[in-house]
């Protein structure tokens, strides 16, 4: 089974360390329970950097698709 999802990519940090986080566009999607994906970001990477990221991929990458075996 394969499926295709929407996500928007979001910047978060904690400890002075920033990464990307994938929020499903429609909240109420539960395809993945209670698992989180992230895209961890170089050591040292800023807020500015991570937030650059965050928006090139969102304005490059259309969906995520996974297929489950």
């Amino acid at each position: 089974m394969s499926q295709t999802l929407k996500f928007d990519f979001k910047v978060s940090s904690a400890s002075g360390k920033n990464w990307i986080v994938l929020e499903p566009v429609d909240k109420n999607l539960n395809v993945l329970g209670d698992v989180s994906l992230t895209f961890n970001l170089a050591e040292g990477a800023t807020v500015n950097q991570a937030e650059e990221i965050a928006a090139y991929l969102n304005e490059n990458i259309v969906s995520v698709s996974y297929t489950a075996k």
